[in-house]
């Protein structure tokens, strides 16, 4: 047995508003270089995240989405988005910065229960 735990990121926060989405991206990239079985969810307004024009310049802070795009450079390829999410802000995977699935709330209380450990950004 390898030790690496299942660890899920459940990222619902906006991209902007607080600090919590880059720190919790932040936290998701330390354990995927830790070589933990690392899975993010992006939820609720956590989906802004993942938009692909997005820009932290206006803000003097660093672009989210081109955070998102480096998870699977560290070996975090499990990236799943709330389908309910998506559709309440009528938005698409074409509209996205990188290939995600899309779950259903039920298929997300499979995936939540499938985990060691849930970090809730």
């Amino acid at each position: 047995m390898n030790g690496a735990k299942k660890i899920l990121f459940l990222l619902r926060q906006p991209p902007y508003a607080t600090s919590h989405a880059l720190e919790a991206l932040e936290a998701a990239l330390v354990a995927g270089v830790f070589e933990q079985e690392v899975s993010v969810l992006f939820k609720d307004a956590g989906v802004w995240q993942l938009l692909s024009d997005q820009s932290g310049d206006v803000l003097a802070t660093r672009t989210i989405g081109k955070i998102v795009t480096a998870l699977p450079e560290y070996d975090i390829d499990s990236l799943y988005v709330c389908a309910e999410s998506l559709a309440e802000r009528h938005l698409t995977v074409q509209d996205l910065v990188l290939p995600v699935t899309v779950v259903s709330v039920a298929a997300q209380g499979d995936l939540i229960n499938a985990m060691n450990a849930v970090v809730n950004d």
